[in-house]
């Protein structure tokens, strides 16, 4: 919101029009008019969009050029939708608080790949390493993302022991999991906190949820790891279905 909303539009002279709250319906009003060529957003707002507009016969926004995901990972299945109904790039980006803000951009021109949260930003350097060795992964192995760059923060205020686990050698360790592919676009998969151990197996619950969201009847999904007796512990569920639809699933 910092960056996107505020610091590009002085930095630009743009004008802007910023919503009180957010409101599905009163966004579609404002986006009609056409006084906006740009639109930011989490994925919940584009998901809530393509909702309320499904029914719509002309789904066209008339001057929106462009618009911007961050602050959660973007489904690959929202992206693809969000532009085949809109025919309005939607260019996802990942970025943290500590590194003030964003990491990796999808430019707005150029080869793309959906899911992809795009390229380190210039200037800034990405590596993803293994979280236990410290060692650069091979191209398509998922390990922990850190960033070394102007950008990043001195440290956490009045935590010393916080700030040299974050900060080492050089290197914020974000703490999220990572892939990147032979052409250099970075796919967050996760956190390091929130993977689930199973049976000494790794899984990254976006995995699980990029799936899930293929279907026609899911809206959204979610995936948590829950206690199991023998395997330690094992991925759970929670399906939110598209309106009027019935989401069976079966183990």
């Amino acid at each position: 919101a910092l960056n996107l909303s505020v610091l590009s539009i002085l930095a630009t002279g743009a004008s802007e029009y910023i919503m009180a709250r957010f409101s599905t319906g009163e966004a579609v009003r404002l986006l009609k008019t056409g006084d906006f060529t740009y639109f930011p957003g989490v994925p919940t707002m584009f998901h809530y969009l393509l909702q309320a507009t499904k029914n719509e016969e002309n789904h066209k926004i008339p001057g929106l050029r462009l618009c911007a995901s961050a602050g959660a990972i973007m489904p690959a299945t929202l992206n693809r939708e969000f532009e085949a109904q809109f025919g309005v790039p939607l260019l996802d980006g990942y970025g943290i608080t500590e590194t003030s803000t964003m990491v990796t951009m999808n430019w707005p021109h150029g080869g793309r790949t959906l899911g992809s949260c795009g390229l380190p930003l210039p200037g800034l350097a990405v590596r993803i390493v293994d979280p236990a060795s410290g060692q650069d992964v091979a191209a398509g192995q998922e390990g922990e993302l850190i960033v070394r760059g102007p950008n990043v923060m001195p440290g956490y205020h009045n935590k010393p022991e916080e700030t040299r686990a974050a900060l080492r050698a050089g290197w914020y360790h974000t703490g999220d999991l990572a892939r990147c592919n032979e052409n250099g676009f970075l796919t967050i998969t996760g956190r390091l906190k929130e993977l689930i151990i199973r049976g000494g197996q790794n899984i990254a619950p976006a995995e699980i949820e990029e799936v899930v969201n293929t279907f026609a009847p899911v809206l959204d999904s979610a995936v948590v790891g829950v206690a199991h007796e023998h395997l330690g512990e094992v991925p759970a569920l929670f399906v939110v279905p598209r309106q009027g639809q019935h989401v069976e699933i079966e183990a």
